[in-house]
C-alpha cells in the first residue's frame, strides 16, 4: 500500500491532459483517494496522516521539485547535444531512483506509526488489495507467449512517445519493435520479485507491535527494495536498461523537425511549471 501511494507524489507531476500545476495543487486529494483503496482510516489516523501529507508537500514543493526540472533541464540538453549514451542514460535513471527513494526517507518517520496502529482489520484489507492487484498482474501477464508481451510493450511505447512527439513513424515504430524483441526476459522473476516483496510487507505488518523490527523492515522495503533480487535479476534490468538507452537514442536521431518542437515545447512547459510550483510558496 505504502510503495503504491507514494508511487502517485512522483506520477501526479506527469498527468496526461492536465496541466503539472493544476494535477498538483490537487495531489492531496489525489493521495488521499488512492489510500481509500488499501484501508479505512480512523479520524485519530486520518488527522495524523493530513499532517503527513501536508508537511510532505511543503517540503517536496521546496526541496524536490528542482531536482526534478534539473534533471529534465540535463536530459533535454543531452538530447539536443546529441550527447547522450546507454551509459548516460543508466545515470538519468539512477537519477530518477534516488528521487523515490528521498521520498520515502522523508515520509517514512512519520508514516509508520500510523501504519503501526492499524488493527487487524485494516491490516487485512491492506493485504487483501495487495493480493487483489498481484492476481490481476498474473492474469494479464502470465500465460503470454513472447510474441504477445512484445506487442503490448510496443503499444505502451508508442502511446508514450506520442505524448512527446505528438506522432510515431513507421521508421520509429521498427526502433521501438527491435528494442523490444531484444530486450531480455525478466517477466517471472519480476513476479517472483514481487511476490517476495509482498510476503515479507505483510510479515512487517503482521509484527507492527515489534518496533524496532517493523521500523527496520518496512524501511528497508521501501528504501532498499533491490536487496530482494537476486543478482541474475538486476543484471538482466541493468542490461535492459542499457538497450533502452540505445533505443531512445536511435528515436532521437529519427525525429523530425515537428516533433522536436513538439517534443521541447512539452518540456519547457513542465520545466516552467515545476520552476512556478517552486517559487509559488
Amino acid at each position: 500500500m505504502t510503495k503504491k501511494l507514494l508511487l502517485v507524489l512522483l506520477c501526479s507531476l506527469f498527468f496526461v491532459g492536465c496541466s503539472t500545476k493544476v494535477s498538483y495543487f490537487f495531489l492531496d486529494w489525489a493521495i488521499e483517494w488512492e489510500v481509500e483503496e488499501y484501508v479505512d482510516l480512523n479520524s485519530a489516523q486520518q488527522d495524523k496522516f493530513d499532517e503527513v501529507i501536508e508537511h510532505f508537500l511543503v517540503w517536496h514543493r521546496e526541496q524536490e521539485l528542482p531536482r526534478y526540472r534539473d534533471q529534465l533541464q540535463l536530459l533535454s540538453a543531452q538530447a539536443k547535444q546529441n550527447t547522450l549514451t546507454p551509459e548516460l542514460w543508466q545515470q538519468q535513471v539512477t537519477m530518477a531512483k534516488s528521487h523515490w527513494y528521498r521520498i520515502f526517507n522523508f515520509v517514512m518517520p512519520e508514516l509508520l506509526p500510523i501504519i503501526a496502529s492499524f488493527d487487524d482489520d485494516q491490516v487485512q484489507q491492506v493485504l487483501s488489495q495487495l493480493k487483489k492487484e498481484q492476481q490481476e498482474l498474473v492474469d494479464e501477464y502470465v500465460g503470454k507467449d513472447q510474441a504477445e508481451l512484445v506487442k503490448d510493450s510496443n503499444k505502451r511505447i508508442e502511446k508514450q512517445l506520442k505524448e512527446w512527439t505528438g506522432s510515431v513513424s513507421e521508421v520509429q515504430k521498427n526502433i521501438i519493435h527491435q528494442a523490444t524483441t531484444e530486450r531480455l526476459a525478466t517477466l517471472d522473476m519480476w513476479l517472483e520479485y514481487r511476490h517476495e516483496w509482498q510476503r515479507q510487507f505483510e510479515l512487517a505488518l503482521l509484527r507492527r507491535s515489534e518496533t524496532e523490527y517493523f521500523n527496520a523492515q518496512m524501511t528497508r522495503l521501501m528504501t532498499a527494495p533491490d536487496e530482494l533480487k537476486s543478482l541474475v535479476y538486476r543484471d538482466k534490468v541493468n542490461e535492459n536498461t542499457h538497450k533502452f538507452g540505445s533505443m531512445l537514442i536511435a528515436l532521437n536521431q529519427t525525429f523530425t523537425d515537428k516533433q522536436r518542437q513538439h517534443f521541447d515545447k512539452k518540456l519547457t512547459e513542465l520545466v516552467d511549471d515545476l520552476t512556478e510550483l517552486h517559487l509559488d510558496k
